[in-house]
């Protein structure tokens, strides 16, 4: 059963990193790694010891033949000590830095720099654990037992204790309830390993150097692996690791889930964008040139002296599908935005000029700090912000109320979040799936034409930012913004 669970933790942590490949995911791995590495070499202790009841053999080992393996797998004391070393030392260090990686504050920050800082202990803890060293220099002396014991334990504990702090912290620090989910799916892997390797860090390779020893001492290894501990004490054991470790599974499923779903709607919504984008030039090229025509056209009859309301309508309209045209072909045809420092501010001020151009009676509430700075398209950022908050007006609109689009501004880490609220009824099923397809609208109007989320989603991508949403119904959606943050003045960065 144990052996089980932390090979369904293993595996899980290798889908992960040939999923996302990064550091994060190179350092949750080789957690994983040192972590079944240390219990697998306890197991086969465990086995070549003996002295444990069958109930107890199945919740360790499950069927027979494992442990029967186990039991007569050629390898000396020196080696399996040498592997449960390796892995009790490593565990701490990795986890640590998986703890680090995942977290923005100023120390952590520092610490991925200095990584070989917290590797330096964990280096000579491996040398002094090093078979010929240990029996040579350690084993004849029992105080020098006891103080290299003690201090592989403390330093285990310790990293594992820091990086549970580093979690906890960085937790407290996020003010966004949206990184804080996204931040706990992280911090329940992490802290599933811990829990697991809690369970059984008390086992020193010291112990399995001795094994034949007068000097082989109980209180070197595992307290309920003494003889005369009840079955029940492992049942507990074991309930204790299956929930870590399910744990774990979920959270490493959740976050692959997450990048999956990234990466499927990406290339998704480019495929469909790539398809469109051809008709929809020929669309654009045959229409602007029929409403070339009629411009032409009006501005005759308007020489010819006539003049009508009706004429001026007219006019007015075919402008404004020109205007549109024009709009759709830039939409579809930009591959590339200007970065450059904008106030952020002053961004969200021109999107609210826009939104007002399209909708006169909009109300904004926004408040954003004037000393944000962000790397910006700003004319094209401005008109993605302005498209989401008029089509959060649209929605409260439609449920007959005119509450003020909510803009807010935070910064989280190497992150500006900009979030737009609306309190309209909610996006459908359906609209949540579809909504940053190009062409897709759930209203019935000519002056919707379904491209106001694709720009927004592609214009912020564009600027090496992510959109996310949040909806519920009869309540509203929240839209959160996610952009690189460039530079706070006034003395208020971390």
């Amino acid at each position: 059963m144990l052996l089980l669970l932390i090979t369904i933790l293993l595996s899980t942590e290798t889908v992960f990193l040939l999923l996302k490949r990064d550091r994060k995911s190179f350092l949750v791995f080789m957690s994983a790694l040192s972590l079944f590495a240390f219990i697998f070499g306890i197991l086969i202790y465990i086995a070549k010891k003996g002295g444990i009841t069958d109930a107890t053999s199945v919740l360790l080992f499950g069927p027979v033949g494992i442990r029967r393996w186990m039991q007569y797998l050629v390898m000396t004391l020196g080696q399996l000590g040498y592997i449960v070393a390796i892995g009790r030392t490593l565990f701490p260090l990795f986890i640590l830095l998986s703890a680090f990686s995942f977290s923005y504050f100023l120390l952590a920050l520092k610490m991925k720099r200095f990584w070989w800082i917290l590797a330096l202990p964990s280096l000579l803890t491996l040398i002094v654990y090093i078979p010929d060293f240990f029996k040579c220099f350690i084993a004849p002396e029992s105080g020098a037992i006891r103080s290299v014991v003690y201090a592989s334990r403390s330093l285990s504990y310790i990293y594992v204790i820091a990086a549970s702090a580093v979690m906890v912290y960085e937790h407290h620090s996020i003010t966004s309830s949206f990184f804080k989910r996204r931040f706990l799916t992280k911090a329940s892997i992490l802290i599933s390993l811990c829990v697991v390797f809690a369970l059984y860090a008390n086992q020193d390779p010291a112990q399995i150097y001795l094994f034949y020893s007068n000097d082989y001492m109980w209180n070197l290894g595992l307290l309920y692996l003494a003889p005369g501990i009840s079955d029940g004490m492992y049942a507990f054991v074991m309930v204790i690791s299956l929930v870590a470790s399910i744990s774990g599974c979920i959270g490493t499923f959740k976050y692959i889930r997450v990048i999956l779903d990234d990466e499927h709607e990406e290339i998704e919504l480019r495929a469909k964008a790539n398809a469109a984008s051809l008709g929809v030039s020929m669309f654009i090229h045959g229409t602007k040139n029929e409403l070339l025509s009629s411009r032409i056209l009006i501005s005759r009859i308007e020489r010819s002296g006539y003049r009508s309301a009706e004429l001026d309508e007219l006019k007015g309209l075919n402008e404004k599908l020109l205007e549109r045209m024009e709009r759709l072909r830039s939409s579809i045809s930009r591959t590339s935005v200007h970065l450059e420092p904008y106030s952020l501010r002053s961004v969200i001020e021109e999107a609210e000029e826009k939104a007002r151009r399209s909708q006169p009676d909009i109300k904004i509430d926004a408040r954003c700090d004037g000393g944000i700075i962000v790397l910006a398209d700003s004319d094209n950022l401005s008109e993605a912000i302005s498209n989401i908050a008029v089509n959060g007006w649209e929605a409260n609109k439609a449920q007959g109320n005119h509450d003020s689009i909510s803009i807010r501004v935070q910064i989280e880490r190497l992150w500006v979040s900009v979030t737009v609220q609306d309190s309209g009824g909610g996006l459908p099923k359906e609209a949540q799936r579809h909504i940053w397809e190009p062409f897709f609208s759930t209203k019935n109007s000519s002056s919707n034409w379904g491209m106001g989320m694709y720009f927004a989603r592609r214009i912020i991508h564009m600027h090496l930012g992510s959109i996310r949403f949040e909806t519920k119904s009869g309540v509203g959606t929240r839209f959160i913004i996610l952009l690189p943050r460039y530079e706070i003045k006034d003395g208020s960065n971390e």
